[in-house]
């Protein structure tokens, strides 16, 4: 099936709408909560992908690596009991998503009543085509997901590059939440022995943890890198071409210097994505800077003045650590943002003897008792379990109307 380009649009529009709906998804895949209804979520926003004829129809297999089949995991979009009951379960090989779940390949139908692959049909079936995703990761399949589109689509390339990008993410989260369900169903079992298995669990949290930040590395680096890359060269060739335009069309010259300025827009938020996933500022240059850089982020967003007083030492820190400590910042100025109501933040970070001590406070409107407390309170129990990986203390306080300050203190040695 010769893949083909859509000549008669601007591609800009394309890359604009793939990388919009590349960034939802990813946004959609780092929330907490259940997987099912996250993957739905997931779902939708794919099926809003107008450039592909995406149908509002889809659905996702999880693979049984010892039974060899796929088993219908979650839809999306108006499906017949016959046809859920019929597709429990897929073995290996058979139909369209069976094969894929053999190759490991996207594969593309344009029609289910040409298409000699497709041997399953339902009583209600009508013609649709179909993109069939793996769910993959570097060490195996996860599953397959498959997408109801129009019959007979064009087909374009990067877009299929986009849907495998977006399936290769769609498995780490189901891997993530599968591994965070395992662990969950661990801690039960180790309820009796809490005491004597806490550094454990800890070390666990920790490691899940470091498999996220290095999750966001690797997303940020492949979004400004490739996506960032590609804008690039899609400048530069507009940009020669532009040049051998006749000076007497103007109308041409006007319509290039509105697709350079799209691609202009779309780079800075390619690079602005990539930087709130994970600064490369904090690797270059270290925890105080990163602090200072992303300060003047939530300044310029939500007009919350910081009053930023660092250390003026710098100190070799573990990269562990620093992820610790700058994460711990973010997660406190989202409190600020999201309850404090608060005009001014005073951040410092000081060495006192043998402890790093990062100091938030705000002038908003203050933290109850029995918010501190609370088992409600996701954030504050997220600092803490962040912090006491490292033997460390944090101290939460504040008075209604008095604003609220948060202490964090880790030993640390120089090096």
């Amino acid at each position: 099936m010769a893949e083909q380009e859509h000549p008669s649009q601007n591609p800009t529009n394309h890359i604009t709408e793939e990388y919009r709906i590349l960034h939802k998804v990813a946004q959609i895949l780092q929330t907490q909560g259940e997987l099912e209804p996250m993957l739905r979520e997931a779902m939708r926003a794919i099926t809003g992908f107008h450039e592909l004829k995406v149908e509002n129809k889809a659905g996702i297999f999880l693979a049984n690596e010892k039974k060899k089949v796929l088993q219908l995991f979650t839809t999306v979009g108006d499906f017949s009991e016959e046809f859920l009951e019929k597709e429990k379960n897929v073995p290996f090989g058979d139909c369209l998503c069976g094969r894929v779940a053999v190759s490991g390949k996207l594969l593309m139908s344009e029609s289910c009543y040409s298409d000699s692959r497709h041997e399953r049909t339902f009583s209600d079936m009508t013609a649709h085509g179909h993109y069939i995703v793996p769910l993959k990761n570097s060490e195996q399949l996860i599953g397959v997901m498959f997408l109801y589109t129009n019959t007979n689509p064009v087909w374009y390339k990067h877009s299929q590059e986009v849907l495998l990008s977006i399936g290769g993410l769609i498995a780490d989260a189901i891997q993530k939440k599968q591994v965070e369900s395992e662990l969950e169903e661990y801690r039960h079992r180790l309820e009796g022995l809490v005491d004597t298995r806490t550094g454990e669990l800890r070390q666990l949290s920790h490691q899940i943890q470091k498999i996220r930040e290095e999750e966001k590395s690797r997303i940020s680096r492949e979004v400004h890198d490739e996506l960032g890359q590609s804008l690039t060269a899609l400048k530069m060739a507009l940009f020669q071409l532009e040049k051998k335009f006749p000076k007497e069309n103007p109308d041409l010259k006007e319509s290039a210097q509105s697709m350079l300025d799209l691609i202009d827009t779309t780079i800075k938020s390619v690079q602005r994505i990539a930087m709130e996933l994970r600064p490369p500022i904090l690797d270059v240059f270290g925890l105080c800077d990163a602090i200072a850089w992303q300060a003047g982020e939530y300044e310029k967003r939500f007009g919350i003045k910081f009053n930023l007083n660092c250390l003026q030492d710098q100190m070799d820190l573990d990269n562990d650590l620093k992820t610790t400590f700058f994460r711990v910042f973010q997660e406190s100025v989202t409190n600020v943002v999201r309850h404090a109501e608060a005009s001014q933040v005073d951040v410092s970070m000081s060495l006192q003897k043998d402890q790093l001590v990062l100091t938030i406070k705000d002038d908003g409107k203050g933290i109850h008792k029995d918010q501190i407390e609370g088992s409600n309170s996701l954030g504050l129990i997220g600092i803490r379990e962040r912090v006491r990986y490292w033997n460390g203390e944090v101290l939460f306080s504040g008075a209604p109307g008095k604003g609220t300050s948060v202490e964090i203190r880790i030993p640390v040695s120089k090096k």
